[in-house]
């Protein structure tokens, strides 16, 4: 798998509109990658959209395809709060 941390993901919603997202995290489940996408621009209540996400890799290029499964975005939500409350943790001990 191709290292994301940079990256930046154009998304296409059904409507046409293009939507900009951040890499947050690449969570495996079930022995499949899933990445989690973080939008760019907060919607107008203040709200980051996060997107649980399939990755497939073809040798030429990557794609997304948003998870639709409640169960699979839920677990993959679990792990990613889990990952970062952990590595928010780790920061404040290492101001003290």
């Amino acid at each position: 798998m191709p290292d994301l941390n940079d990256a930046v993901v154009t998304l296409t919603a059904p409507d046409g509109t293009e939507l900009l997202f951040r890499y947050g995290a690449t969570i495996l489940y079930a022995e499949q990658p899933y990445v989690v996408l973080l939008e760019m621009e907060n919607t107008p209540d203040g709200e980051e959209q996060i997107l649980v996400t399939r990755f497939h890799e073809d040798g030429e290029s990557m794609s997304f395809e948003v998870v639709e499964e409640g169960d699979i975005i839920e677990h993959v939500f679990d792990k990613y709060v889990q990952m970062t409350t952990q590595d928010a943790l780790g920061n404040l001990q290492d101001a003290e």
